[in-house]
């Protein structure tokens, strides 16, 4: 019975001994296979770095971005407008295209300050109708063709996000100066507003919202009301007399109400048609 007893014991502790052998082996294996793979990781180029967490390596990622390509971006932005005037002694109608490029910094998460640059391409029908001395109406046709640049400093706010921050509501104020050359491509220009224009000068201010919509981490789309803005307006005329060559300086401003003039706009005889379409996107680095 002893020997026996001493038999079963022994069986006993060889399998607890080969049960604990092989968990120690199995995590020991384990161990090594992790050991090595992070070994691996770690050692770049002959050097032993500190294994990182995720969230270091993501820290570390945006630390190493440049702040000039966290803050700085650019933009291309396309005006398309079209305008109607009917007065008693003309009727004006005109579109316009321009391309102006932005670039700008992003001062903090709600403020943005850029300039925009550009030039633009309108074309021009005006019918004047006059009455000659016998009492005989007449109208002339006159079609001038006008080639123009500005240059306009803005900075913008942002009021208020939608969806999830993907829609942005701004407000931009922006100053503006430019210059406008005119051509006459058809018709006589005796009598009208453009008699011995040379050129004609543009500045002022301007404030109007602005809607974006964020589609991409780099890429922002945006649209300009420019029919909701307000500010003043001012030109500068240079006239050269055809037959004395004489310049002389023509000056006039005016309210900006509804991305129009306040006269206008007040005058009883003026039909408001204005349509237009300011768009663009921004982009970062």
């Amino acid at each position: 019975m002893k020997g026996e007893r001493l038999k079963v014991k022994g069986i006993l502790v060889l399998f607890f001994l080969s049960i604990f052998n092989f968990q120690f082996s199995t995590c020991r294996a384990e161990d090594d296979h992790i050991v090595d793979g992070l070994a691996s990781v770690a050692k770049v180029a002959g050097e032993t770095r500190t294994i990182e967490t995720v969230e270091d390596s993501v820290a570390t990622q945006e630390e190493e971005i440049p702040l000039w390509k966290q803050k700085l971006y650019y933009g291309y932005n396309f005006d398309i407008y079209f305008h109607h005037d009917s007065r008693s002694d003309k009727k004006e109608n005109g579109w316009s295209i321009a391309l102006t490029p932005e670039i700008g910094w992003r001062l903090k998460e709600r403020y943005y300050l850029g300039m925009r640059f550009g030039g633009s391409y309108q074309d021009t029908y005006t019918t004047y109708s006059y009455v000659a001395l016998d009492g005989a109406k007449y109208t002339e046709d006159l079609r001038v063709m006008h080639g123009s640049w500005e240059v306009s400093p803005y900075m913008r706010y942002r009021m208020k996000t939608l969806f999830d921050g993907k829609v942005g509501i701004w407000l931009e104020a922006r100053v503006f100066a430019g210059m406008e050359f005119p051509r006459v491509m058809d018709g006589k220009v005796t009598g009208t507003d453009y008699e011995g224009l040379r050129h004609n000068v543009t500045y002022g201010a301007q404030v109007s919202p602005v809607i974006t919509y964020q589609f991409s981490k780099k890429k922002t789309f945006q649209v300009f009301f420019s029919i909701m803005s307000f500010g003043y307006s001012g030109s500068t005329r240079f006239y050269q007399d055809p037959e004395t060559g004489l310049r002389h300086k023509e000056y006039s401003n005016d309210i900006i109400v509804f991305s129009g003039k306040l006269s206008n706009l007040l005058s009883s005889h003026f039909t408001p048609g204005l349509y237009g379409l300011k768009f663009g996107v921004q982009r970062s680095f």
